[in-house]
């Protein structure tokens, strides 16, 4: 059987999210569901280190995380990508934007391939000159894919999807979707967990469905029938 490529153990956030273990395996789709306010985001944050945890550990390849030198942390930032609700852009054009990550030292040394880029419009049904579109005429929608575009280019290998789709269009929904299921494709060794209100994507996007219920986290899955 695969090692999971990340693991918990009692990781929690204060009184939002309890003692947590989690395994995630590689090629897996996790679909999580749960009430507003019920601790999906947090969790999430939590993972991603974007809130510091209270106590408990995160396995990375068998490595504790929060035991490791500060640059190894920073890797570890880099293969797990939270994608929020709210897309963030800079002011510039869309391809300022995607370009956005080579100004950080971390991503400096990686090759900046616009032929992704070129691919992506393609699956969005976009034209090329799209790239050149200012960040502050888009659409919500517009804004959602190019963010899910900036941070797929960079092939992490866990993405922690907080309702991503939740404020798109049905037709926005289908292309964010199809780029999570093409990115997701790509490489055995990528799993995700996607946070949604809508059973119908659950049952879409997702193989195993874990619930979060006050800052408990069951992950005893059921298995998503297609």
């Amino acid at each position: 059987m695969d090692e999971p490529i990340l693991f918990t153990r009692d990781l929690s956030f204060g009184d939002l999210l309890s003692p947590t273990d989690i395994r995630l395996f590689p090629h897996t789709k996790i679909g999580l569901q749960g009430n507003s306010g019920s601790g999906k985001s947090v969790f999430l944050r939590t993972l991603a280190l974007l809130n510091e945890p209270s106590k408990g550990d995160i396995f990375w390849k068998q490595k504790p995380v929060l035991q490791q030198s500060p640059d190894d942390i920073l890797k570890y930032r880099t293969q797990i990508a939270y994608i929020r609700q709210q897309a963030v852009l800079v002011p510039g054009t869309v391809a300022d934007n995607l370009s956005l990550p080579w100004r950080l030292n971390i991503y400096r040394r990686r090759v900046l391939n616009k032929e992704n880029w070129e691919r992506m419009l393609t699956e969005i049904d976009r034209p090329l000159n799209f790239l050149e579109k200012d960040s502050h005429t888009l659409s919500g929608g517009e804004a959602q894919l190019v963010c899910l575009m900036r941070i797929l280019q960079l092939n992490p290998q866990v993405l922690l999807l907080d309702e991503p789709t939740a404020a798109l269009d049905p037709a926005s929904t289908d292309h964010a979707e199809h780029l999570i299921s093409h990115w997701f494709e790509q490489s055995n060794d990528r799993s995700y967990i996607m946070v949604s209100h809508l059973p119908e994507q659950l049952d879409r996007m997702s193989e195993h469905i874990w619930t979060m219920d006050h800052g408990h986290l069951n992950t005893e899955p059921y298995h998503v029938q297609h």
